[in-house]
């Protein structure tokens, strides 16, 4: 009986090895191997950089390692080696042992890593890290079995052969759960560039694989193997645990990251409808044409030098684009009269801010667009339209936006002129300042001007 389980247990050794080389491959194919890829090429990468082919590799140096530190220190030669002898040696050395055992995961995860970085490279991988995450947690995955396997095999009784069986079932369902429950969530964030937390990722497989090693040997060392077994029993405990929360972590930066995009793709729908109908208001005047996403951008820029934040200049841009929307409500043959406006028709035009803002008013999520419509034709010295608001009683991007509003008229043709000259904008704008404008703004606006040395801010 003992030798039929101490044969499973064989079996299942070898299982569990090729299982995790092919889960391995399966991970960074499902993850990062973009459409088009050889997957032959990615199966060879993924067989020579396997944690566990890295791992054995270390295990060896690290073996050879301790046999010269030792060998040095208690003078054994050579041909005084013997596998009992030198395990003796590193067990009644544990202090350098364990040293070593420390230098070497510490190793060990450093080439890990520079290993899933050039993976990464090679896969042109969005995010490097996720690709070094996959690593880590394999490497977790291989430490953690590898070292049960090796202290669990070293006692020959039918229990311990019984319990080996046991835990290759339970670690094969480890390996299965790191696949299907983060590798699988992983493949849905890593298909494009993310905002993500590398040290989220990486700092917890790297701190369990140190404190592991080290505290599993000193317990194996200084302990009973009894204890060292409950080591490892709460390591695998750990490492389940660690599998659950990075599990829900990873759905919920998806989560997060799938929210966000769709709020970027109701904001640029809202800005491509807010354009359309500025078109639309600026097609009823055929100087005007454009008119309105100039006095956006113009907006936008003055916001910006201005000291306002990225959000508030964005505001700011999308007041602007729908300050002349009153229009709307002004006869055609008002707007394109070539000729000087009569006052009847000069107070038609004078309601556009009125009408503007009752129109924008019904958008209830959008509540500061009015600001734009209703206050763009105010002055600083209170003699502007509808309300005859002064100074800073008017909204400051009202302010804004009535800068803007003026020196793209100044620069823009009309029936009558062509666009006005640099130097004759600049001086209507400077005398205007503190009358007509806030001087704030509208020296703000003399200094983009300034830097306008080409004269390319016109229609």
């Amino acid at each position: 009986m003992l030798e039929v389980l101490s044969t499973i247990n064989d079996v299942f050794e070898i299982a569990f090895h090729v299982f995790l080389f092919i889960l391995f491959y399966q991970s960074l194919k499902k993850c990062f191997l973009k459409e088009g890829e050889s997957k032959g090429k990615l199966f060879f990468l993924s067989l020579v950089t396997n944690p566990l082919l890295v791992f054995a590799i270390m295990v060896i140096a690290t073996g050879g390692m301790m046999f010269a530190v030792i060998a040095l220190q208690k003078g054994i030669s050579l041909k005084d080696f013997s596998v009992v002898g030198y395990f003796n040696a590193v067990v009644n050395d544990a202090d350098l042992s364990s040293a070593l055992v420390l230098i070497a995961i510490i190793i060990f995860i450093l080439v890990i890593i520079s290993i899933s970085y050039l993976v990464g490279k090679r896969l042109k991988a969005y995010n490097k890290s996720l690709v070094t995450f996959v690593y880590l947690m394999f490497s977790v995955i291989v430490i953690v079995y590898d070292d049960r396997s090796s202290m669990i095999s070293a006692d020959t009784g039918g229990l311990i052969s019984f319990l080996s069986n046991i835990s290759n079932i339970v670690y094969f369902s480890g390996l299965l759960l790191l696949y299907f429950f983060i590798m699988h969530a992983l493949a849905r964030l890593s298909d494009k560039t993310r905002s993500i937390n590398w040290k989220l990722f990486l700092i917890p497989p790297i701190a369990f694989s140190l404190i592991y090693g080290v505290f599993d040997f000193y317990t194996y060392a200084y302990c009973s193997e009894d204890a060292n077994v409950v080591v490892q029993i709460l390591s695998f405990v750990i490492l389940i645990l660690f599998i659950w929360a990075f599990y829900v972590i990873i759905k919920n930066i998806k989560a997060t990251n799938d929210a966000q995009e769709s709020k970027e793709e109701v904001k640029t729908l809202s800005v491509e409808v807010m354009e359309a109908l500025a078109h639309t208001i600026d097609a009823k005047d055929e100087y005007t044409r454009g008119h309105s996403v100039r006095v956006a951008k113009y907006s936008r820029m003055l916001a910006e030098r201005l000291g306002l934040s990225s959000e508030d200049s964005e505001n700011v841009y999308y007041m602007a684009l729908l300050h002349d929307i009153g229009k709307i409500g002004v006869p055609n043959e008002i707007i394109n009269n070539p000729s000087k406006l009569t006052d009847e028709e000069y107070t038609v035009i004078k309601t556009h801010p009125g009408v503007g803002s009752e129109i924008l008013a019904e958008i209830k999520s959008r509540p500061d667009l009015v600001v734009g419509a209703r206050w763009h034709h105010e002055r600083y010295d209170g003699k502007g339209y509808p309300d005859g608001k002064k100074g800073e009683d008017i909204p400051f991007f009202a302010r804004i936006i009535a800068v803007a509003d003026s020196y793209d008229a100044m620069t823009s043709n009309r029936s009558y002129r062509k666009y006005l000259p640099q130097d004759k904008v600049r001086s209507e704008i400077e005398n205007n300042a503190g009358t007509q404008f806030d001087p704030k703004v509208a020296k703000t606006m003399l200094e983009l001007m300034d830097e306008d040395k080409d004269y390319t801010m016109h229609e």
